[in-house]
């Protein structure tokens, strides 16, 4: 998620994102997604180059991803709100439809949900 990608179309739909090295039992909540990684608003941070387990709880159900922490920024709870503590995450071949499926239906050029 270095400047140069951050063209690519991005939701800013709030979901409740689990995270972990091991497993996802950390809590965080993404502030954009896109199809090449996510921004998750979060206390507890890890090191750039730290491979995450993600789950991405989805109106349509769970989406597990891997991930890889590109920045990470520490702060207190009273930070969340503005974005500035969290982490910036590269996606490790996410699915086709991840981006779609973390808007709305209704949002104009959305894709309908797989059944």
């Amino acid at each position: 998620m270095t400047r140069g990608k951050q063209s690519i179309g991005r939701s800013r739909k709030r979901i409740e994102v689990r995270y972990g090295p091991d497993e996802p039992r950390f809590i965080g909540y993404s502030g954009n997604v896109s199809r090449a990684g996510i921004m998750v608003r979060a206390i507890r941070v890890f090191a750039p180059g730290t491979l995450l387990q993600l789950e991405l709880k989805l109106p349509g159900g769970t989406v597990r991803v891997r991930g890889e922490v590109v920045w990470a920024r520490q702060g207190t709870v009273a930070w969340l709100a503005t974005g500035r503590v969290g982490m910036g995450i590269s996606f490790i071949d996410p699915p086709e439809d991840i981006l779609s499926r973390c808007q709305p239906p209704s949002d104009p050029g959305a894709l309908p949900a797989r059944s």
